[in-house]
């Protein structure tokens, strides 16, 4: 054989190489584009699981507790509160609206609900609206808005609340 020959069986052979590796890297790159999109999948799955459980523990001190239920449906009911009902009617607002500020966040970020197909085109106050301009409606949940989101809630999350509620307002 000459040097002509085994030059050429080694580009044969180097170029067999490289069509191994670029099959064998494709492989891998297919295989990590599924496990990512598990992961997704699955982080995905897992907020949406950690949103339901803070929603029904903020429901569950309603159900749980017979005296916060009765100061809640009077508040619901515009009727006045001391000031230690006061305290635990805020404590159930906060909560709700920490809860609020997180589904918020995940819309917008199109995470946990956003990211569902079937509700990608909903609006945030479609489906929290009606709830929210109860809550804030009333004596004791607008008194709360005016008192203490400041300072607890993200300055975009507070103004997005705020101007939904002037859309709300009944004309005078």
């Amino acid at each position: 054989m000459n040097w002509d020959a085994i030059g050429a069986v080694g580009e044969l052979i180097g170029a067999i190489a490289v069509i191994a590796t670029l099959f064998y890297l494709a492989v891998q790159i297919r295989q990590n584009s599924r496990a990512v999109e598990r992961t997704n999948e699955f982080a995905n799955a897992n907020s949406i699981h950690e949103t339901n459980a803070f929603y029904s523990q903020v429901f569950a001190m309603l159900a749980q507790d017979a005296e916060l239920a009765d100061i809640y449906d009077r508040a619901l009911r515009h009727e006045s509160l001391n000031s230690i009902e006061t305290v635990r009617f805020t404590s159930f607002m906060n909560s709700y609206f920490a809860w609020l500020e997180d589904v918020y966040h995940q819309q917008t970020e199109n995470v946990g609900f956003r990211a569902l197909p079937e509700i990608t085109d909903t609006s945030f106050f479609d489906v929290c609206g009606p709830y929210v301009a109860k809550l804030l409606s009333t004596p004791a949940g607008a008194g709360w808005w005016d008192r203490d989101p400041s300072h607890q809630f993200l300055p975009e999350f507070v103004a997005l609340i705020d101007a939904f509620m002037l859309t709300q307002k009944k004309p005078e």
